[in-house]
């Protein structure tokens, strides 16, 4: 395998962007990192973004996920995840990514949830786009509970298994 030579994290958060740089560092000190703190959801700064750098694989994981809380902010979870995957997708296209990678989520499978049905809403557009026949190559790949992620329920199932349940599944 060839190893990149420059990484570009784009994140809103810049505590996580700025670990996960650390962490990569730490790993791999002969590749160029670049923190760009942004929101996915900001157009133009995507562009420009996109401009700057034209990436050649794009990973796009920025997403709200937090099942319970997009059922009570639905507006929020259409604006992030939906539009904000729009905006990375079209710039994507326009700045000649030759792979762009979704992370989606297995609750996209016939979803019964607000978080749910805007991944799948994403994964048509990624289907749309390949349609498209465009030179960018559009792929989804969909987890379950990620261990370690931010959000993951296994902390939670574990504190409720350790405070003698019940536990929660959604």
């Amino acid at each position: 395998t060839v190893a990149p030579a420059r990484i570009v994290i784009f994140d809103i958060y810049e505590n996580d962007a700025y670990m996960l740089r650390n962490e990569l560092l730490s790993e791999y000190d002969d590749i160029d990192i670049i923190i760009e703190i942004g929101n996915v959801c900001d157009k133009e700064r995507v562009n420009e973004v996109f401009a700057k750098y034209r990436p050649g694989a794009v990973f796009h994981a920025a997403a709200h996920k937090h099942v319970p809380l997009m059922e009570h902010c639905p507006r929020e979870a259409v604006h992030n995840n939906v539009f904000g995957t729009l905006n990375a997708v079209r710039a994507a296209d326009a700045y000649g990514a030759a792979r762009f990678i979704f992370i989606s989520t297995d609750k996209a499978v016939n979803p019964t949830s607000v978080m749910g049905a805007t991944k799948r809403v994403c994964e048509l557009i990624l289907n749309y786009m390949t349609q498209q026949h465009t030179s960018t190559s559009f792929v989804a790949v969909r987890f379950g509970n990620v261990l370690g992620s931010n959000g993951s329920a296994i902390p939670l199932f574990k504190r409720q298994i350790e405070a003698g349940g019940p536990v929660t599944v959604t």
